[in-house]
C-alpha cells in the first residue's frame, strides 16, 4: 500500500482543529505537503479561507501542497475555487505551448499529443511577469502514466554544479523565439492579438528586441536572470526555461531536417550569446531529473504550486486524460 493510501485509512491526528482533515507526505523527501480529506462533503473554498495562514506558510516551505479526496471534479468547481485567491487568475498571455480556454482563465494543461513527454519548468519563467501560483485539477487521470512530475527548484539548483551556476550567475540567459507558425507558436496565438503594433507595444514595455522578418514571421530576443532571488522568502532558486526551450531538447530528427538553429521556434543562450555545450546541457536535464518526484492523480485532485519554487512537466500517456490548470 503507498503511503497516499496508508494516509486515507489511517486514524491520525490532524494537525488542524478540523478532525475531517489529515496532513502527511508522498515521500521522504517530503515533497508534496499532502492535504487529505477524510470526507467529500468538506468545501475546499471554505477550508483554503478559514486556514489561509497555514495554507500560505506550508506552501512557501513546501513549495507544493497537494489537496486530495475534496471532489473537485468538474471546471466550474475548480474555478470557483481558484477565485479564493486575492490575486484574480490570469490570462494565458506570451504563450509558448498549445492551451485552449475552457473557461475565463481556465485551460486545459496542454493539447501535446499524448505520446509526448513534456521537459520540466516553471510556468513562464521566460515571460515579463510570471504568475506566483500555477494550480492543477484532475478531472480524468490516464488509464496509464500521464503523472505531472514536480520538482523542487531550490534541490534543483543544489543539483547544479558550482561552476555552471556562476556561469549563469554572472552571465544570465538569452532567448530567442520565431514565431511563424511553421515549428511553433504564431506570433497571433503568443500574444494574443492581431495588432502587430500592439505585438511591438509590449515587446518595448518589456524591453524585447524584436524583428519582423516578413508579414507573418517574427523573431524576438531578451535576456533575464537565470537564478533569482524568491520574492518573499528571498532565497535563491534556479528559475528559468534555460534548459527547456534550448536546441538540445529538440527531437535529434527535428535538428537534422532544419538548415539553420535560425529556424527553432525557441532557443536559449548565456547572456552574452554564448552557446550551450551538450554537457551543459545535459547537467540540467540531469539536475532536473535528480529533484523530480512523481505520483499518480486521481480524479478531483488539486496541485498547488509555488511557481517560483517549483517546476512541473508531463509524462506520456494512454488513455483519455484531462488536466485543467489556471495560473495566478
Amino acid at each position: 500500500m503507498d503511503r497516499l493510501s496508508k494516509l486515507k485509512n489511517q486514524n491520525n491526528t490532524p494537525v488542524s482543529s478540523d478532525d475531517n482533515i489529515l496532513k502527511d507526505f508522498i515521500n521522504e523527501e517530503k515533497y508534496p505537503f499532502v492535504v487529505q480529506a477524510s470526507d467529500s462533503n468538506i468545501n475546499l473554498k471554505d477550508w483554503l479561507k478559514e486556514n489561509s495562514e497555514y495554507f500560505d506558510k506550508h506552501l512557501l516551505e513546501y513549495g507544493a501542497i497537494l489537496c486530495r479526496g475534496f471532489n473537485i471534479d468538474t471546471a466550474e468547481k475548480f474555478q470557483d475555487l481558484v477565485s479564493v485567491f486575492e490575486k484574480p487568475a490570469l490570462e494565458y498571455k506570451f504563450r509558448s505551448s498549445p492551451r485552449y480556454s475552457i473557461m475565463n482563465n481556465v485551460y486545459v494543461s496542454t493539447t501535446y499529443p499524448n505520446s509526448y513527454s513534456i521537459n520540466m519548468h516553471s510556468e513562464h519563467s521566460y515571460a515579463p511577469s510570471p504568475p506566483d501560483k500555477i494550480i492543477f485539477c484532475c478531472i480524468q487521470p490516464a488509464s496509464l502514466k500521464g503523472e505531472t512530475p514536480i520538482a523542487d527548484n531550490r534541490r534543483v539548483l543544489g543539483n547544479i554544479s558550482e561552476e555552471i551556476k556562476n556561469k549563469f550567475m554572472e552571465k544570465g540567459i538569452l532567448y530567442k523565439r520565431r514565431m511563424n507558425g511553421l515549428l511553433g507558436l504564431p506570433w497571433q496565438e503568443v500574444f494574443q492579438t492581431t495588432d502587430k503594433n500592439e505585438v511591438e507595444r509590449e515587446c518595448e514595455k518589456n524591453g524585447i528586441s524584436y524583428n519582423w522578418l516578413d508579414e507573418d514571421d517574427l523573431v524576438v530576443t531578451w535576456k533575464k536572470k537565470a537564478i533569482i532571488e524568491h520574492p518573499v522568502s528571498k532565497e535563491l532558486i534556479w528559475f528559468n526555461h534555460g534548459m527547456f526551450f534550448n536546441r538540445y531538447s529538440y527531437d535529434e530528427i527535428l535538428l537534422s531536417a532544419i538548415d539553420s538553429d535560425d529556424e527553432l521556434p525557441n532557443n536559449t543562450y548565456f547572456g552574452d550569446g554564448q552557446e550551450f555545450t551538450k554537457e551543459e546541457y545535459t547537467e540540467l536535464y540531469e539536475a532536473y531529473k535528480k529533484g523530480t518526484v512523481y505520483f499518480p492523480w486521481e480524479k478531483g485532485d488539486v496541485l498547488f504550486l509555488d511557481n517560483y519554487l517549483s517546476s512541473h512537466g508531463r509524462n506520456s500517456y494512454e488513455g483519455e486524460r484531462k488536466i485543467i490548470v489556471s495560473m495566478c
